[in-house]
Order: structure tokens, then C-alpha cells, then sequence
């Protein structure tokens, strides 16, 4: 345990490679060409080690970087070597690069505090992306300001890449020290190098950063972006109602800011967003007692929030997303009454948010957003007489983040998520503590966690979150073990995200990595993972279950995985969705495994197979994937994705789903078929590295079949039910047919950093039916030909900088 709490000086075990940079006055054209004085006499960086997939050999190319600065920016020149002829030259978007994209990164630590980085990739075509890193974390949605070119040469190709210190952040100081690497892809190889070695067996790559010396005399420089859009849409969705017009039309406008505080800290600040373009979310037919939980996809809120979401406890999509009170509107529905209009976001007015971190390593972020009231509408089928039924009041959310970077890649974090509701709804409180303590050489690691929820209603509602885990993390044996525990009165998800709370679990996991050639193996992972869960309350057995599995790649680069999971006889408290009572599952076994091929060829192909074992009994669960994958040509890219899921004659609560009665003083299962198909197409075409269009088609159909219903008994087994309503004869009739379908094609000009225009057009359709056997294709058909909505629409933003508008005058 002493060695575990040990956070000494040292930072790093291996050897810092160093580079010296200059100051430079003349000025440098971003061409690509390094036809600049500065460039012939400026240090090289070389001697790029492999990190897979021959971890420590040598790069197969040789890459040279060069680093300039004058009094706005750092420059970098990087030659990168490579034979022409076997060189990718694939276009995409920014941001989106793929497995067959050549690029050269770099990675600044400008706190030097071997957690916080920024990463700067520009690819062969000129495409950029650009990343912010908070210790192996990854948020690509940033979009900085910075320049780069690109030129083709008889021995490779040249980048050169200028970074205004106004996209990066760092202390005032006379002197910078940075951490600094440098990295290349070479996708003909699946071939990553980089100048400082990194080793592949520890995700943070900012601990093994090399150092950038020769900093002086710069100023962290005013930070202010204006970014004004505007914005339009026009709707159609066939109401083919009296006085109800199909056609819906809108212009918005509003401006996102950015604002250097000081060096350290940037208010950014969302004034009358618009969200209206963000991709369709992947809707399912949920049968589970827990929330679906979708991605986010607006911008503002995945832009630089991992010091927000850090702890767990932040969940974005909560903020001006479904209203609280949405499904409860058809409960509140008179006689002869129908809903008109019943919106699944609400409005927001504004967010904010601060982030920063101080010369000692403290970390700061501040969030705010409010939303407006949010009403659905509904009519009197009998006279068209319209009222108003609130579905969410005023809401005002809040975050504070306090977290402190200690030696050794270790910290301690301090999160509060605050929710205040206008009139007589209640609020919520949730504070949190978070710690994570690395040994010096970041092999070994102990964290602890605890978290106090409050539910303020007529009465304080306290709930609690504590874990503690300890493991070796580093090196070919990896290994760790983990307690949890939330109370049954635990909620955090007014402003964060859990699926379930009432639980104890204690769980260890095992792993052993090759990450060097063997035999005609590039790299194998291993893993196995067992878990013990009881309830909190009442302390009482939950399940026991196990997991592992087995991964390669060959020399060739075709992967293959292989797992298993197998649970015990289990007491699902969730299951019957009411309180006291559990649902004896049967123990079961789990059998799956894909593989992929080369995506570095022309066509690539991934499949995935499943099937689970039900107490012993047939194979009752089925899974199959099939993903090819062609690259049609330098600048189009297909995907097709198809997935069947088949579950026979699975148990589960069937009330109130599919308009089944409502049976008094009963919870009632169900025996049933549940089948899931879904179906992708993307397309991305690329037409310059400024310039694209994206479609993405997906349709999503699952169907429920029951064969007969049970009563839940106080010992949780079932028996059959006696109401004449539920039997077999009748079941059929609550059998249903739930399809998505989804289209989302996107134009997308850059035609100015960080100024673009994205034109839209969206198709939504979510029907709900009684479920008859008939073929895909027909189900297809009869999808198509319900009311529909689309969406056409125009988002134009610019960029605009405080400094450069300043110059121009």
C-alpha cells in the first residue's frame, strides 16, 4: 500500500528526447515550399520509433521536424518521407480521418503537467484535425484557428503548419518549457511512430512527451471569437388537420463567443442556439426497465467539456433536451382530446461555460444553461378547441469543477451538478469526490470516489456513491480490483446519467497484451472479468457473473476476437419495476466473436457472430453483424452496416407496453419473440479538403410476438395467468411493430477557418403497429408510406477574431 500512495518527483522513467527552437523575425508563408531563412538553420527532430505495430523498431520512414516561433505563433516544418507510389492520398472531412489516412500530428503540453495536451494532425491532402487531450482522453470537436499547407515531393511530402498562440493555452512565464512530440501514420503499414518513444502499454501518451526548449518572450494574446449564424428550416410533416398548416417555416440567428479571461481560463458562450442540425439519434425499441443513453452530438456541449465530464456525473444531453413531463401528457388528455404538438427538446435560451487551469495545476470549470417552459398541445377533436399542457418549467442547470493535477499523473476532483426548477417542481443537488494516485513510473494505480445526491422535495432526499479500485496498468500483465456501492436512494440523473442504483459490486479483472510480433501475430490481447453485485437494500444476492475473451491481429493487419460471458442464477429487483419484488432469471451462457479485415484494402468486410444458452436449454439468443466497407476512390467512402438480433421465447414484464390491460394487484410477464433488424448505408464524399457531403440512412425495425402471460409471485417465479384477457388465444393481439427510419445528408463548406455553411436534409419516421408476419421488404414499403417529416435547412456561420479585425483597421 506504501508503494501505491507514493507520488514522488520524478515524472517520467524514460529518457526525454529535447529540441531546441528559435525565435524568428521574418516572415513565414504558410506554402508548404520552406523557402524561409529560419527553416536552414533551424534544429532537426528525428529518429522516429515505432509504436505499433512493431513497438520500439525503427520507423520504416524517415521524418524530419523543424520548430521556428516569432512574437504571434509557432511554426512547424515536417518532412516526411515515403515512396510515391504507395503514399494515401485520401481526402476526407476535417476531423474525420480514417484507418487509410497518412498524417503527421503534433502534441503540445504547454502546462508541461503530462496530462493536458493539444494535438494538430495534418494529413497528406491537407486535411486537418485537431484535438484537445486530458490524460488519455480524447475531444476532437474543438475546431482551433490555426494554418497549414501541404506540398507533394519526388521523396514524399511537406507540411507546414503555423499555431497562433491564440488556439492553445499557457502560463505567463519569461521562459516556456512544453512537453512536445511528434507523430506519423503510414497507413500502407498501419504503421504509427513518433519522436519521443511512447510505449503502447500505457494510454496516456502525454506522460511520454519529449521537451521543447528555447521559448521566450511571448505573451499569451487576447482570446476573443465571435462566431455569429444564421440559420433556416422548412418542415413538412402531413398533420391534414382543420386550421393546421403542413408546412412549417423559421429563421434563426444567434452567436456562440469565445473569451480569453486571462491565459489560463475561456468563457465560451452559446447565445440562442440552434440545434436543429445535429444527426438523428439511434431510437430502439426499449423493453428494459433502464434509460436509452444517446450520444451528444451538439457541439457547444462536446467542445472542451472533459474536465466537466470527468467525474461521471455530468451528462450534457439532459440540458435543453426531453422534457421532463413529456410522457405524461397522454395521462392528462380529456374526452374527445388528441395531442397537437408535443416537443421532445426544449428551448435553450443560453449556456456558458469557463475552463481553465492555473500555473499549480488546478483545473477550474464553471457551467450554466437555462432552459425555457416547454408545452405540448392539445385539442378538442369536437370543436378544435387548443390548451396548453406544461411538459417542463424554467430550468436552470449548473456544474463546478474544481480538479487538482498532482505528480505522477495523479489528481483529486471536486464536481457539484446543481438543477433548479421554477414553481412547484422540485430540485437536485449532486457533489462529488474523485481521486486517482499513480506510483512514479505510472505502473500501479489506487482511486477513490464517493458521491452524495439530494432530492429536494417536501423532504431532503440524500442518496450515496462510493468506490475504490487498486491494479497494475502498465506492462504486459495488467490487472485490478474494484468495489462500488449506491444506496437505493442514489439519483443523479437531473443533470447526469445512471442506469440503475441499489446495488453493491465487487469485481476483478485480469489482462495480459503481446504488443510485439509473434509468430505471424502482430499483437494479442487477452482479458477476464468476474463481478459479484447484491442489492444495497435489501442486502440480498443479485447475480454472479464472468467474461472473457481473446483478440489478434496478424502481420497482414485482419483481426479476430473471441469471447464468452456467463452469468449465474440471478434476483432481478429491476425487472418488475416494483418495489419488494424480484424475478428469479435462469443462469446463462454467452458465446460471440467477430473479425475484420484489412482496411487499408479497397473492400474491407467485419462480421460478428452471437449466441447465448439459456439454463441449459437450446440456443435461445442469435446475433449476426455485416459491415462491408468500400472505398469507392480517393474521395468516396461506403459503408453498409446490417445487425439481426433474434431473441426466443425470453421472459420479461410486459405491463403496460403494446396497450396490454392494466390487471389489479398483478405484475405480469410475458413469454415472447423479440427480433431486431437494422440497417446502415454511409456515404461520404469528399471533394476537396474544405468541401463534402455525408448521408446516412438508417432504418431500424423490431418486432415483439407474445405467446402467453404469467403472474410474478412474491418468490419470484411465474405462473400462469388465469385473466381470460391475457391468454393464449388473446396474446397475439398486443404483438407490435415498432420501425425508424432516418436520413441525414449533409453539405459541409469551410470556406474560412472555423466559417462554414452546412445545408441539411432530414427524414424522420417512427411508426408503431400490431405486429403481422410479413417480409422485410414490405414492412419496408408499408414504413415508407406513413406521415413522414422533412427537413430542409441552412446554417452559415463566421468566424470572426478580435485580434485580426483589429490589425485590419
Amino acid at each position: 500500500m506504501l508503494l501505491l500512495l507514493s507520488i514522488t518527483t520524478s515524472w517520467n522513467v524514460m529518457a526525454q528526447k529535447i529540441i531546441n527552437t528559435q525565435k524568428t523575425q521574418e516572415t513565414i508563408t504558410i506554402d508548404g515550399i520552406l523557402d524561409e531563412e529560419c527553416w536552414k538553420h533551424a534544429e532537426i527532430a528525428k529518429g522516429f520509433t515505432q509504436v505499433r505495430p512493431i513497438a520500439g523498431d525503427s520507423a520504416s520512414q524517415s521524418t524530419e521536424v523543424k520548430v521556428v516561433y516569432d512574437d504571434q505563433a509557432i511554426y512547424f516544418a515536417a518532412i516526411c518521407y515515403d515512396d510515391v507510389n504507395t503514399m494515401s492520398k485520401i481526402l476526407s472531412q476535417r476531423d474525420r480521418y480514417n484507418a487509410n489516412t497518412d498524417y503527421f500530428s503534433i502534441m503540445l503540453d504547454t502546462y508541461n503537467d503530462q496530462l493536458n495536451g493539444f494535438v494538430f494532425s495534418v494529413s497528406t491532402m491537407g486535411v486537418q484535425y485537431d484535438a484537445k487531450i486530458y490524460s488519455s482522453t480524447y475531444s476532437s470537436r474543438l475546431d482551433m484557428i490555426w494554418y497549414s499547407e501541404v506540398q507533394h515531393t519526388e521523396f514524399g511530402w511537406v507540411a507546414e503548419i503555423k499555431i497562433p498562440y491564440s488556439a492553445i493555452r499557457f502560463a505567463k512565464g519569461d521562459v516556456q518549457d512544453w512537453g512536445i512530440n511528434f507523430t506519423r501514420y503510414i497507413s500502407v503499414n498501419r504503421e504509427e511512430a513518433s519522436w519521443n518513444e511512447i510505449k503502447p502499454d500505457l494510454e496516456n501518451i502525454v506522460t511520454q512527451s519529449g521537451k521543447l526548449k528555447g521559448l521566450k518572450d511571448i505573451e499569451p494574446p487576447l482570446r476573443l471569437f465571435l462566431l455569429p449564424y444564421i440559420s433556416g428550416y422548412a418542415q413538412h410533416f402531413p398533420v391534414n388537420l382543420e386550421d393546421q398548416n403542413n408546412w412549417g417555416y423559421n429563421i434563426n440567428g444567434g452567436m456562440d463567443i469565445k473569451y480569453g479571461i486571462n491565459e489560463a481560463f475561456t468563457l465560451d458562450m452559446t447565445l440562442i442556439p440552434d440545434f436543429g442540425q445535429v444527426v438523428t439519434d439511434n431510437v430502439v425499441l426499449n423493453l428494459s426497465p433502464f434509460e436509452v443513453r444517446f450520444d451528444e452530438n451538439r457541439q457547444f456541449f462536446s467542445e472542451g467539456v472533459e474536465l466537466f465530464e470527468k467525474a461521471g456525473l455530468f451528462y450534457s444531453r439532459r440540458v435543453g433536451m426531453s422534457p421532463m413531463g413529456r410522457d405524461n401528457v397522454r395521462g392528462q388528455l380529456q374526452e374527445n382530446e388528441q395531442i397537437i404538438d408535443n416537443p421532445n427538446s426544449s428551448r435553450l435560451y443560453n449556456a456558458s461555460k469557463i475552463s481553465g487551469r492555473t500555473k499549480s495545476g488546478l483545473g477550474i470549470g464553471i457551467f450554466n444553461g437555462v432552459s425555457a417552459a416547454q408545452f405540448a398541445t392539445v385539442a378538442d377533436t369536437t370543436n378544435n378547441a387548443t390548451r396548453k399542457i406544461e411538459t417542463s418549467p424554467l430550468t436552470n442547470y449548473n456544474v463546478l469543477v474544481l480538479d487538482q493535477n498532482l505528480k505522477n499523473n495523479s489528481s483529486i476532483t471536486f464536481t457539484n451538478t446543481n438543477v433548479l426548477r421554477d414553481g412547484h417542481h422540485y430540485d437536485a443537488n449532486v457533489s462529488g469526490l474523485n481521486s486517482n494516485f499513480n506510483t512514479k513510473d505510472n505502473k500501479y494505480f489506487l482511486s477513490l470516489n464517493g458521491a452524495l445526491s439530494q432530492i429536494f422535495r417536501s423532504k431532503i432526499e440524500l442518496g450515496h456513491n462510493l468506490s475504490f479500485g487498486l491494479g497494475k496498468q502498465k506492462g504486459n500483465f495488467i490487472y485490478n480490483a474494484n468495489y462500488s456501492e449506491l444506496s437505493d436512494t442514489f439519483d443523479p440523473n437531473d443533470l447526469g446519467f445512471l442506469f440503475n442504483n441499489n446495488q453493491r459490486t465487487l469485481s476483478t479483472t485480469l489482462g495480459y497484451n503481446v504488443y510485439k510480433p509473434v509468430w505471424v501475430l502482430n499483437r494479442i490481447w487477452t482479458d477476464f472479468t468476474a463481478s459479484y453485485t447484491k442489492l444495497y437494500n435489501p442486502d440480498v444476492f443479485n447475480n454472479f457473473e464472468v467474461n472473457g475473451g481473446i483478440g489478434i491481429t496478424n502481420k497482414k493487419f485482419h483481426s479476430a476476437n473471441l469471447r464468452f460471458n456467463a452469468g449465474s442464477v440471478s434476483y432481478d429487483y429491476f425487472e418488475p419495476r416494483t418495489p419488494g419484488y424480484f424475478f428469479i432469471a435462469p443462469r446463462w451462457f454467452n458465446l460471440n466473436g467477430w473479425i475484420s479485415s484489412n482496411y487499408q484494402k479497397k473492400f474491407a468486410l467485419d462480421v460478428s457472430l452471437g449466441a447465448s444458452k439459456i439454463n441449459n436449454d437450446d440456443w435461445r439468443e442469435f446475433s449476426l453483424g455485416v459491415s462491408p466497407r468500400l472505398r469507392v476512390s480517393d474521395k468516396m467512402f461506403l459503408v453498409y452496416r446490417f445487425d439481426l438480433d433474434m431473441k426466443i421465447k425470453e421472459q420479461g414484464y410486459a405491463l403496460p407496453f403494446f396497450g396490454i390491460p392494466n390487471v389489479q394487484n398483478a405484475i405480469i410477464f410475458g413469454k415472447r419473440d423479440v427480433n431486431t433488424t437494422t440497417n446502415v448505408i454511409e456515404m461520404t464524399y469528399t471533394m476537396n479538403n474544405k468541401m463534402g457531403i455525408t448521408f446516412r440512412l438508417r432504418h431500424y425495425w423490431s418486432t415483439v410476438a407474445y405467446f402467453n402471460f404469467y403472474e410474478l409471485q412474491t418468490d419470484g417465479y411465474l405462473t400462469e395467468s388465469e385473466e381470460t384477457g391475457l391468454n393464449p388465444d388473446n396474446s397475439s393481439i398486443y404483438n407490435t411493430s415498432y420501425n425508424a427510419f432516418s436520413i441525414d445528408m449533409v453539405y459541409r463548406w469551410v470556406f474560412a477557418p472555423a466559417s462554414e455553411l452546412n445545408i441539411v436534409w432530414k427524414n424522420n419516421i417512427f411508426t408503431s403497429s400490431n405486429f403481422e408476419e410479413i417480409a422485410y421488404l414490405q414492412n419496408l414499403r408499408q414504413t415508407l408510406e406513413t406521415s413522414q417529416l422533412n427537413s430542409l435547412s441552412f446554417r452559415l456561420v463566421y468566424f470572426l477574431d478580435y485580434q485580426m479585425l483589429k490589425k485590419k483597421k
